[in-house]
C-alpha cells in the first residue's frame, strides 16, 4: 500500500482546486482529508464540507479501461478548471464532516473506477464549498492510499 500525504492549502473563497503530480503513478484506492479539530479552534465554518477528487485519464491502458460506465462518469460531470483539455474522471464525491469524532477521514473511491484497476499520476482535489461561506478554506491535510 502506498500512501501519499499531500500538504495543505488555502483558498481566499469557499471552493477551489488543488491539482496534485504524484512522484509515482499509482492505483488509487482512497483519500484521506483532515481538518484541525473542531476542539481546538472556533473556525469549523471554513472546514472543507463537500469535495470531488478528480484522476487524469493518461496512458494507453487506462483510456482503454475508459467503457461506457465510465464514460457516463465523464460526461455526468463537468472536468476541473485545471484540466486543461486533458480527459478527467471523478473518483469519489464525498462530505467532510466537521463535526464527526475523528477529524481525520477516509473515503473510498468509486466502485466502478476501482474496478477498472486504473493507476492515475495527476489528480485533482476539487473543494466545491465549506460549512460556513466566503472565508478561506484551509485543509491541513489530504492523503491518498493506493497500490
Amino acid at each position: 500500500m502506498i500512501c501519499r500525504k499531500v500538504h495543505g492549502g488555502v483558498f481566499l473563497a469557499n471552493s477551489g482546486q488543488i491539482a496534485i503530480a504524484l512522484r509515482d503513478v499509482i492505483h488509487v484506492t482512497h483519500v484521506m482529508v483532515d481538518h484541525i479539530p473542531a476542539g481546538l479552534t472556533n473556525a469549523t465554518e471554513s472546514a472543507p464540507h463537500k469535495l470531488l477528487l478528480w484522476g487524469m485519464v493518461d496512458g494507453k491502458d487506462n483510456l482503454v479501461n475508459v467503457t461506457s460506465t465510465l464514460h457516463e462518469l465523464l460526461t455526468a460531470h463537468m472536468v476541473p478548471a485545471l484540466s486543461r483539455g486533458m480527459p478527467f474522471i471523478p473518483l469519489v464525491r464525498f462530505d467532510y464532516n466537521i463535526h464527526a469524532t475523528n477529524h481525520t477521514q477516509l473515503f473510498p473511491i468509486l466502485d466502478s473506477v476501482a474496478a477498472t484497476g486504473m493507476d492515475f499520476g495527476i489528480v485533482v482535489l476539487e473543494i466545491l464549498d465549506n460549512w460556513g461561506g466566503e472565508l478561506t478554506v484551509p485543509i491541513s491535510s489530504r492523503y491518498l492510499r493506493g497500490a
